[in-house]
């Protein structure tokens, strides 16, 4: 008898490979950027706004280095990073839009 897998089609996948130095190099920076987060945290208390905008960039760019490199976004086609553009400028554009209304009241 054949051991045949009938519930996944036979389709040549090319496998990526991340090193574990990579890896770790990321995972450093992650922990870097988290500490540099409670810095300005603390740092920043005159400027409570400041503070926060400060801590919202250094989120943005900690979730973009989790998507692009543990979530395999790097080896993802073209028009799946093209997705979280959009979806980045959305959300910058809406965030200035509400900060403008803030400010503007």
């Amino acid at each position: 008898m054949e051991n045949i897998n009938t519930h996944t089609p036979q389709v040549a996948v090319s496998q990526h490979i991340s090193s574990y130095k990579l890896l770790f190099t990321v995972f450093a920076g992650l922990i870097l950027l988290t500490i540099l987060t409670v810095l300005v945290s603390t740092t920043f208390t005159f400027s409570v706004s400041l503070a926060v905008a400060l801590a919202l960039m250094i989120a943005s760019t900690k979730a973009l280095l989790v998507a692009y490199y543990f979530m395999h976004l790097k080896y993802e086609p073209r028009f799946y990073k093209w997705m979280v553009i959009v979806v980045l400028a959305l959300f910058t554009f809406f965030v200035i839009m509400l900060t403008i209304d803030y400010f503007t009241r």
